[in-house]
């Protein structure tokens, strides 16, 4: 069962991050091969990332 609190805005992710608000929406419209399959879903206009999802993109920034 998926939690909400597993659940995060782009906004939010890139806020996690320590990146600027748009980081995440800016990765997901210009290299959208850099966030993790099934991590993510566009529900209408909002991005949504999951925690794991988070996760995994903050472990190839410090590749």
């Amino acid at each position: 069962m998926l939690k909400l609190d597993d659940l995060y805005t782009a906004k939010e992710a890139s806020q996690k991050l320590g990146k600027e608000d748009s980081y995440i929406r800016t990765l997901h419209n210009k290299t959208p091969e850099k966030l993790p399959k099934g991590e993510y879903r566009k529900i209408g206009r909002e991005l949504i990332i999951t925690k794991a999802g988070i996760e995994i993109i903050r472990r190839n920034l410090k590749k």
